[in-house]
């Protein structure tokens, strides 16, 4: 099971403990600073962190040599009511290696395969109590 506490730090900050980390989570000051990651920019961080374990799995198993790669997950958050992420955009590059296309489209494929990749796939149940 996985499980994270959220504790109200200030005004539009909090703390989020996972195991024994930390990460602050903030919302930007009318100035724009801010003193943490936005939930927002935290999920696109969930994903994009599970997609390179997957990327990493695919590329070890495969016994394809790479000197590293990237993950750029990008999106906006709707306008108008409810507020969402519509489109995600994951951009991942390989460095130290070229793959053919075949190779690609198994990659893209299994990387799908990406648990926080499926649990926005398939719109799990939320509860929320109080």
């Amino acid at each position: 099971m996985y499980e994270v506490d959220v504790a109200f730090q200030s005004s539009s900050k909090y703390k989020v403990t996972s195991l024994n980390h930390e990460v602050n989570i903030d919302f930007p000051k009318p100035d724009g600073s801010i003193d943490g990651i936005t939930p927002p920019a935290l999920l696109l961080a969930s994903l994009g962190s599970c997609v390179a374990v997957y990327v990493e799995r695919y590329l070890n198993a495969a016994k394809i040599k790479f000197d590293g790669f990237r993950i750029n997950v990008k999106s906006d958050i709707c306008k108008e009511s409810p507020h969402y992420l519509k489109v995600i955009d994951i951009r991942v590059e390989l460095k130290g290696t070229d793959l053919d296309a075949r190779r690609r489209e198994a990659l893209v494929e299994f990387v799908k395969n990406c648990p926080v990749h499926n649990t926005l796939v398939y719109k799990p149940t939320v509860n929320i109590s109080l």
